[in-house]
């Protein structure tokens, strides 16, 4: 392997990191919303069952 190759195997590598991490951070931040959402529901005694 020369250091051409291997830079364009680094760089694949880290740009599926980087979207990797940018979906987790959607997740937690649609966990968070969620979460907050329900507590203030269920704070304002509204019920979800329809």
């Amino acid at each position: 392997m020369d250091i051409l190759s291997n830079l364009t195997q680094l760089d694949w590598t880290r740009g599926v990191r980087m979207w990797i991490l940018v979906a987790a951070a959607l997740a937690a931040c649609e966990a968070a919303y969620l979460f907050h959402r329900a507590l203030f529901r269920q704070a304002n005694g509204a019920d979800d069952v329809r």
